[in-house]
């Protein structure tokens, strides 16, 4: 399953993809007959999903049978046989796969479906900072010595580095490139790192960064903490304003589960609690990691409409190897790779 190099490392200081990697081989050494996986592509990136899909054909080889519940739908073109589209716990629509996979864009989303196939593959771009939509900045906020290693090992290497100000900026790379580490930093949540953050022309340390940022992590099931999801938004927020919160949840249509405990909810629909509850944290740094993972197209097109309404005195980061959600919301593509811009 090419992940040989991984053998040594400690899986604490793995990328999300990764860990979906390890995850997959530990299944496929138990030689199950009946191998079920749930959402397998929501932290990977477009190599790594072929190699997941040549890993599927080798399992089909071997007679196995696959179950797999996913919204990123285009890389399933010429693995799966069968498609079952489900809605309130039934089969509403079956599908030979040569069927399914020739609808349109608009028919798949209509039934609140991803599209299959997207146009933009950043990671074919050159590294650096691309502008895809100038926004209106302030300015730029200055990253000064952001260096951090594991175990010896560079995890990110950046001398010096000017983002936009007010901007939408999705930060994309392979798997284990540093990403979620750079983030960490930025944020000032990475224990030991010593870099500066120039905001305004005031030289920050990361204590004085985690005041400024709010980050909602990769596995959101860490940061949610109260007995219902409007419980959840209203804390973040640090008010007692019941009908802005409602509003909030209503735009991301989780407002019906405003009393429901957060943990009884699906992972879609934590992903958007946790996204409200960033939205409300007043904060001029909002920082996502894989903040798609798990939404269906109504739930993606939500997050980046609200995303995209925060105005410029609001600066966003975004890891992500969603293209489509890249395409709808943000201003500006920073490729990292091997720990460097």
């Amino acid at each position: 399953m090419n992940i040989q190099k991984l053998l040594d490392r400690s899986i604490f200081n793995l990328s999300g993809g990764e860990k979906q990697k390890i995850a997959c081989a530990s299944t496929a050494a138990m030689l199950p007959q009946l191998i079920v996986l749930d959402e397998p592509t929501s932290n990977l990136d477009l190599d790594a999903i072929d190699e997941l899909k040549q890993i599927l054909v080798m399992w089909k080889k071997q007679g196995k049978t696959i179950i797999i519940a996913e919204h990123r739908l285009g890389w399933l073109d010429g693995v799966c046989d069968r498609v079952l589209f489900m809605q309130q716990g039934s089969v509403k629509e079956e599908f030979p796969a040569h069927d399914f996979f020739s609808l349109t864009t608009e028919q798949l989303n209509s039934r609140g479906l991803r599209a299959v196939r997207t146009k933009t593959n950043y990671l074919e771009t050159q590294t650096g900072i691309t502008a895809l939509a100038e926004p209106e900045t302030h300015g730029t906020i200055r990253l000064e010595n952001y260096h951090y290693s594991y175990s010896g090992q560079d995890a990110v290497h950046i001398d010096a580095l000017d983002i936009p100000q007010g901007g939408v900026i999705a930060v994309v790379g392979h798997n284990g490139a540093g990403k979620s580490t750079f983030i960490r930093c930025l944020c000032g949540l990475q224990k030991g790192f010593k870099g500066r953050t120039v905001i305004d022309g005031k030289r920050l340390k990361p204590k004085q960064m985690l005041a400024l940022s709010y980050m909602v992590m990769q596995d959101v099931n860490h940061q949610l903490f109260t007995d219902t999801v409007l419980d959840e938004v209203m804390l973040s927020a640090g008010d007692d304003d019941k009908q802005k919160a409602m509003q909030l949840l209503e735009k991301l249509n989780i407002a019906q589960f405003a009393d429901r405990h957060p943990m009884s909810l699906s992972g879609g629909q934590k992903q958007r609690t946790a996204i409200a509850s960033a939205l409300t944290a007043g904060k001029n740094l909002l920082v996502f990691d894989e903040p798609t993972s798990g939404l269906d197209f109504a739930g993606m097109q939500c997050s980046a409409e609200l995303i995209r309404s925060l105005g410029t005195d609001v600066t966003v980061l975004i890891v992500t190897h969603d293209m489509e959600f890249i395409q709808r919301c943000c201003t500006h593509v920073l490729h990292i790779e091997n720990g460097s811009i």
